[in-house]
Parts: C-alpha cells; sequence; structure tokens
C-alpha cells in the first residue's frame, strides 16, 4: 500500500488509501456501516494486480475526522462526500463497489454524477430497505437504537452475535481482527445514532430511479444475508444493464469470509470492460 493519505472534502478530511498503477480505470471501495477501508485490507492486494484500488474511510469512520454533529451525518452528506472524493483522486471515470451502507451511497453518486461512474458493484445492500423481515428483530433493533446514547461513547461491541463471527474469525488474521476492534471503538457514536437510525427505518427509496443506471452493474450477495439476498434478484433485474451474483453459505460480508468467491465475482464484472 502506498502512504496512507488524507483528502478534504466538504469541511472533513478522509483518510484513504490506494494499491496498484496499472492504467486501467480505478476501483473504488466504499465501506459499510460502522466499518472502514480495513474491512478490504486482505483483498486489495490481489484485486490491485491490473488496476489501482482506492479505499477511503467514509466521515465519522476508520481514520477519518469525526464530527461529533448528528446534523452532519446524513447518506446525503455520505453521497456528496464520495462525489468531492471521485473528483480529486480519479481523472477518469471509476468502478464503484459499495457494501451495504456503502452501496446505498454509491447508488446516490451514479445517480447524481453517472459521468463519475464507469460501472457499479452493489454487494449485500438495498435500494429501498434494511429492515429485516421479522417483526421482533426490527422491534429489538429499533429499541436499542433509540436507547443509544452518543454522549457515552462506542460500546465494546452491539451486544449481536451470529453464524457469520466465527466465519470471519476462521477466515481473518489475528492481526486483523485487532487493528478492526481498534477502527470499531474509534468511530463516531453520533455516526452510529444518526446513520443507524436512518437505515434500519424507513428511508427514501432509490428504486424509482433504479431504471436509470445505465452503467454495468453486478449485485453480490452473501445466500444468508436475508433481506438483503431476497432483494438481490430485483435490485439486478431493475437497473437497465444488471447481473446478480450470490455466494453460497455466505453473510454480510463475503469478502472476508469467501475471498475467493467474492473476488472470482469482482473480477468477472471488471473483465469485460477491460477488454
Amino acid at each position: 500500500m502506498s502512504s496512507p493519505e488524507r483528502i478534504k472534502v466538504n469541511g472533513v478530511e478522509l483518510h484513504w488509501g490506494q494499491w496498484g498503477d496499472a492504467p486501467a480505470p480505478p476501483l473504488v471501495l466504499c465501506h459499510g456501516f460502522t466499518g472502514s477501508s480495513h474491512d478490504f485490507a486482505l483483498q486489495v492486494e490481489a484485486l490491485s494486480e491490473s488496476r489501482r484500488v482506492i479505499a477511503p474511510d467514509q466521515r465519522g469512520h476508520g481514520l477519518s475526522t469525526k464530527t461529533h454533529d448528528p446534523a452532519g451525518y446524513t447518506i446525503d452528506q455520505l453521497t456528496a462526500d464520495l462525489i468531492g472524493f471521485i473528483e480529486q483522486v480519479s481523472e477518469g471515470p471509476v468502478d464503484l463497489l459499495g457494501h451495504s451502507m456503502g452501496g446505498r451511497v454509491s447508488l446516490g453518486v451514479v445517480l447524481a454524477r453517472p459521468d463519475l461512474i464507469r460501472s457499479l458493484v452493489l454487494m449485500d445492500t438495498s435500494a429501498w430497505s434494511f429492515l429485516p423481515d421479522d417483526e421482533e428483530v426490527r422491534t429489538r433493533i429499533a429499541d436499542y437504537m433509540d436507547a443509544f446514547d452518543p454522549a457515552k461513547g462506542m460500546p465494546s461491541s452491539f451486544g449481536i452475535s451470529g453464524p457469520e463471527d466465527a466465519l470471519i474469525e476462521a477466515a481473518t488474521t489475528a492481526e486483523w481482527w485487532r487493528r478492526k476492534e481498534e477502527l470499531f471503538s474509534g468511530v463516531d457514536a453520533y455516526a452510529v445514532k444518526a446513520f443507524g437510525t436512518a437505515l434500519f427505518s424507513v428511508v427514501d427509496s432509490l428504486r424509482p430511479q433504479l431504471p436509470t443506471i445505465s452503467q454495468p452493474t453486478t449485485v453480490i450477495a452473501g445466500s444468508h444475508d436475508h433481506p438483503l439476498v431476497d432483494q438481490a434478484p430485483d435490485l439486478a433485474a431493475e437497473v437497465a444493464h444488471g447481473q446478480l451474483s450470490v455466494i453460497e453459505g455466505a453473510y454480510h460480508s463475503p469478502q472476508l469470509t469467501h475471498p475467493q468467491q467474492w473476488r472470482e465475482a469482482v473480477e468477472h464484472h471488471l473483465a469485460p470492460l477491460d477488454t
């Protein structure tokens, strides 16, 4: 990796890293809620063999600016940040991959500035709802976010575990996991409150605008990542040029638990564009 860099965008500094220097259009990786560019750290070296790979930390996350101001923590603001970031780091259109919340941000970017995006990969994300189908789970999430007090800082965890945790631990190194926990503890609690409340409530649906997305689009989803994998076929079908890749046995973060299959899906998306 090159030396980590910082870019000023919309009044904050975004921390970012880049790998590789091949002439193909760069691949920009946009992480999800409470994550960071570190979420892709174990995959970027392989991806950068044939292209420049760029991964920023979104505001409030990773090593980027924490404003401690909920007013600035909106999906629209993250969209504006990513637009400003891409304008500075690339001379031409990029291939953009967005994971979870980062996928929702990436959709906002391609709709607002299609000139900046050559192609799109939407990973375990939604254009209309992140809400789980189970009403009891919905209620637990809503109650948690209502009770979450950002003035008390970040908790050590959200107290929610699942079968994916064991898969991630088995597929990653202890060093990677320690760094992941450090970065999680440094997330701005005000960002957690704002984005958690927004994502797990009724958000503005982008579904009616999907047919206007003309860029080649691949939707990647883990086969166990409900409800997002259930939405994935429609998400792929409703953009103009979409395809679907379901990674069997994976949950919400297939780049960690099923890295080979995930890279194959990403490379399958990119290969026709580079010929």
